[in-house]
């Protein structure tokens, strides 16, 4: 379904004469909440939550992984271009661009 409204977005957008570049979304390692691994405020989900939210407004303010869970790692061996994605795509629904159909 995610595919199909993809390409009707992009049919609808695309303008003859004008030149494209790549651009994709990347949807990996998504999992049910309740299948996720434990960690170690699992008694109490609504510290996690708050802690989540914390982290996020830190790397907001102080840039792209200043502060990361310890299970993440400290290594950076590879990136995905990240030009022109929304800031806060994992965090912020709100700012997943829309793309509508028709």
């Amino acid at each position: 379904m995610l595919l199909a409204y993809t390409r009707r977005g992009i049919e609808s957008a695309w303008r003859e004469g004008y030149g494209i570049t790549k651009a994709g979304v990347m949807l990996e390692d998504l999992i049910d909440a309740d299948r996720r691994p434990r960690t170690l405020f699992e008694d109490d989900s609504g510290r996690r939550d708050r802690l989540m939210v914390a982290m996020d407004q830190v790397n907001m303010r102080f840039g792209k992984f200043a502060v990361v869970p310890a299970s993440q790692g400290f290594k950076r061996e590879w990136a995905a271009r990240s030009d022109s994605k929304s800031p806060n795509y994992t965090t912020r629904i709100a700012e997943v661009p829309a793309v509508k159909a028709r």
